[in-house]
């Protein structure tokens, strides 16, 4: 059997599922939406990783792994995406370390070192906010989701410290992923109304609610937006939103690198962004 025929098989057995018992089918789907099925730490990652000073954290008895490269700089958060952990960001270490940043970087709920077995933009945010509670980062560089869930935790949690988010290749609505997350497996209109039910129940929101382009409205510390052209999961017009409707942002567009942004010309936008922030108190 193809790998790409697995997801329509399982969502026609959800479809069955829903018909049967909607909330058990759309549960199923809500559950299936927030699992990944990668990003957890592989020897080749540890390796990249081992020269970090760890510390472990915790919201409500689940592990949020952390890593820290000591600095005598501004002290910088780093936070991946979907599917990924802390090693993704080594590649920018050694222009980070040049510059003597404290840098830290958290592993997302389910992913890399981090406990769990589901993540969402949501339940990154209460694991930030744990983090930026005990290290008080002054800036924030967050990639893909990560960068939803930074913005949205700027806009709903007090967090004075932080003076500037540098946001990478972030979606912007929510709703889009979930509908390429619904084409994926190919779900019945019926299993598309009850997971929208399900998803407002567990979040107290429905998904209009999370989109990136309104939560920047609320914000009031300036900021950088980098999106690619070609970025083909969370397309170019979403980091058009964000970045429009932050009044305090400057949008940085790259060409044919896709939605990882791992090049040189995006990690001098950083740096540049990096010296651009007002210098603040560091709490230690």
């Amino acid at each position: 059997m193809k790998s790409a025929q697995i997801p329509k098989l399982v969502g026609r057995l959800i479809n069955l599922i829903v018909r049967v018992s909607p909330k058990l089918g759309a549960r199923m789907a809500l559950y299936l939406f927030r699992y990944p099925q990668a990003g957890k730490i592989k020897s080749k990652h540890a390796e990249l990783l081992k020269d970090a000073e760890t510390k472990t954290l915790y919201l409500n008895k689940s592990k949020i792994q952390t890593y820290r490269w000591k600095g005598e700089g501004k002290r910088v958060l780093l936070m991946h995406g979907w599917q990924s952990n802390s090693a993704r960001w080594t590649p920018l270490l050694p222009g980070l370390q040049e510059k003597s940043y404290d840098v830290i970087s958290m592993d997302a709920p389910a992913h890399g070192a981090s406990g769990g077995r589901f993540f969402d933009a949501y339940q990154y945010a209460l694991t930030l906010d744990v983090v930026v509670k005990y290290f008080n980062p002054e800036v924030i560089i967050a990639h893909s989701v990560g960068g939803l869930a930074a913005l949205y935790y700027k806009s709903h949690f007090e967090s004075n410290g932080i003076k500037k988010i540098i946001s990478l290749g972030a979606p912007d609505r929510l709703i889009d992923l979930t509908t390429v997350f619904i084409k994926l497996l190919g779900f019945s209109e019926q299993t598309i109304k009850a997971y929208d039910r399900e998803f407002t129940k567990f979040f107290e929101n429905d998904q209009d609610y999370y989109n990136a382009a309104d939560f920047v409205k609320k914000i009031d510390i300036p900021g950088a937006v980098i999106h690619d052209r070609n970025d083909k999961l969370n397309l170019y017009r979403d980091g058009v939103n964000i970045a429009e409707n932050w009044k305090d942002s400057t949008f940085y567009t790259t060409s044919r690198l896709g939605h990882s942004l791992q090049s040189e010309e995006v990690y001098n936008i950083i740096m540049k962004e990096l010296e651009k922030t007002k210098e603040a108190k560091i709490i230690t």
